[in-house]
């Protein structure tokens, strides 16, 4: 009997550390943004939020932050953007660990008011950002972003969406052309122990 029973708990033994192995070593779905090599911390961009006064990004530390920088003047990259980024925020059913910054590239016309009602207005949860020519351009480097007055209110500027883990660090970014893939691949990234 002895036998028996330590047989079945050296079986029961092994069965749970194979699927343990088989657990922990499973592959990771491929993320489809662009990975940095060096990721780098970037929660100490400063900013100011109609509604939160000066803000730094690592405010949202803890969450995994998606920002955009565009205009609100802009006639069709951003607000299709912010409505795909909302559409997927919705899908996931408006997580509490996600927060979608958006971040203007036009600070002579969008005010932190102007951005902030802009970026609420796709969704409530959103939260848009301003500041002086200096600091939004100090923004705009720490993220690699370029962008430049094109006249007539309209900017022209890199468009994509960034991904910053719990954090603060800078570890993925999503062109318009890879946009398709955000929400799977934030389901994988939300998954991450390491994010």
């Amino acid at each position: 009997m002895k036998r028996l029973l330590l047989s079945v708990l050296v079986v029961l033994s092994l069965g749970t550390v194979a699927l343990g192995y088989m657990y922990f070593n499973q592959p990771q779905q491929e993320i489809r943004g662009t990975a940095l090599d060096n990721p780098h911390y970037v929660g100490d961009v400063a900013l100011v939020n109609s509604q939160l006064g000066d803000v730094r990004l690592d405010r949202w530390q803890g969450q995994t932050t998606l920002v955009f920088f565009g205009f609100t003047r802009c006639p069709d990259v951003c607000p299709a953007t912010m409505a795909r980024l909302a559409s997927i925020y919705d899908t996931l059913e408006s997580p509490d660990d996600v927060q979608v910054v958006m971040i203007t590239v036009d600070p002579m016309y969008d005010t932190p008011e102007i951005v902030d009602q802009y970026a609420s207005a796709f969704h409530e949860e959103f939260v848009g950002l301003g500041g002086t020519s200096q600091t939004v351009a100090e923004a705009a480097r720490s993220f690699f972003i370029g962008y430049r007055d094109l006249g007539n209110g309209l900017m022209s500027h890199t468009d994509v969406i960034a991904i910053l883990d719990k954090d603060s660090n800078l570890r993925y970014v999503y062109g318009q052309d890879k946009l398709r893939h955000l929400q799977d691949d934030l389901t994988s990234v939300l998954a991450m122990r390491d994010f």
